[in-house]
């Protein structure tokens, strides 16, 4: 489907149900309740879970309206997280920026950050490939009910 149809379906889901972004972390907050969780789970990862539910549900035969629902739920939790993330980091920059302001001192902003040694960053590396295989795994467990 182009990106045009998904575009049309998501303007007329938004006049229908309203704010995509606000809805997703309202259903993060309900479910971080029910769940007696501290921190409440973030819209973005509500709509990937969408997008695990609406590819579990192709194993019943093809339905154009599903994947067109997941592509959709995908394309939107990556436009929250991108935006979440880039005002958390222009936030982060702005708050930095005002605690060096406030101190007498003068911060060593011109030094050179210290590299990560070789051995670090495989170090690193094989963490953030065990997270992945174990996040797959779950993903595969999931979907396919695999034991």
């Amino acid at each position: 489907m182009s990106n045009e149809k998904l575009k049309q379906i998501r303007q007329a889901k938004h006049l229908e149900y309203g704010s995509f972004s606000e809805n997703m972390d309202s259903i993060g907050r309900a479910w971080s309740s029910l769940l007696g969780m501290k921190h409440n789970l973030p819209g973005h990862v509500v709509a990937n879970m969408y997008v695990i539910a609406k590819l579990i549900r192709t194993r019943g035969g093809f339905k154009q309206d599903t994947y067109d629902d997941a592509a959709n739920y995908l394309y939107q939790a990556e436009e929250m997280q991108r935006t979440k993330e880039w005002f958390e980091q222009d936030a982060n920059t702005r708050m930095h920026d005002a605690l060096r302001s406030e101190h007498k001192t003068n911060y060593p902003k011109d030094e050179p950050e210290l590299e990560p040694d070789e051995e670090e960053l495989a170090l690193a590396r094989r963490e953030a490939v065990d997270r992945l295989e174990e996040q797959n795994k779950a993903a595969a467990k999931a979907i396919y009910n695999v034991k």
